[in-house]
């Protein structure tokens, strides 16, 4: 068996990453920065090998980790887009339909029913 190389890793890497089937789409409201109306959205790809932290009992505690996906898949560093990175201040929407803020630390429950268009937007939202 032939040592490890860097070349042989980022052969099986992208091989792998190839097989990774796409287990959702999170749409994400990307408030932090501008004012447009609607918001920027970015969709955010949740592969299926990330998706087996989504098996516990309680579906609260599946939001939190789905969550918490949703954040590290929507930085350009782990899923490259053509629009910045999901911050502070963004709002994500998840497949139940319940919007959640991104917080400094954590998240923010928004109220059902809530306008995404009514939420502040640029540097008010991204006060967290």
């Amino acid at each position: 068996m032939t040592a490890p190389t860097s070349e042989n890793l980022s052969l099986t890497h992208t091989r792998d990453r190839q097989k990774e089937r796409l287990l959702m789409q999170i749409t994400v409201y990307m408030l932090a920065f501008g004012d447009i109306v609607p918001p920027p959205e970015r969709i955010v790809d949740i592969p299926d090998v990330q998706a087996r932290d989504l098996a516990s009992s309680s579906y609260e505690a599946d939001k939190q980790v789905l969550l918490e996906l949703v954040f590290m898949n929507g930085q350009n560093d782990f899923q490259p887009k053509p629009i910045r990175s999901v911050s502070c201040g963004d709002v994500v929407e998840l497949p139940d339909g319940s919007l959640y803020k991104v917080l400094g630390a954590g998240w923010e429950a928004l109220p059902p029913g809530t306008n995404i268009n009514s939420l502040p937007r640029g540097y008010e939202a991204a006060r967290c």
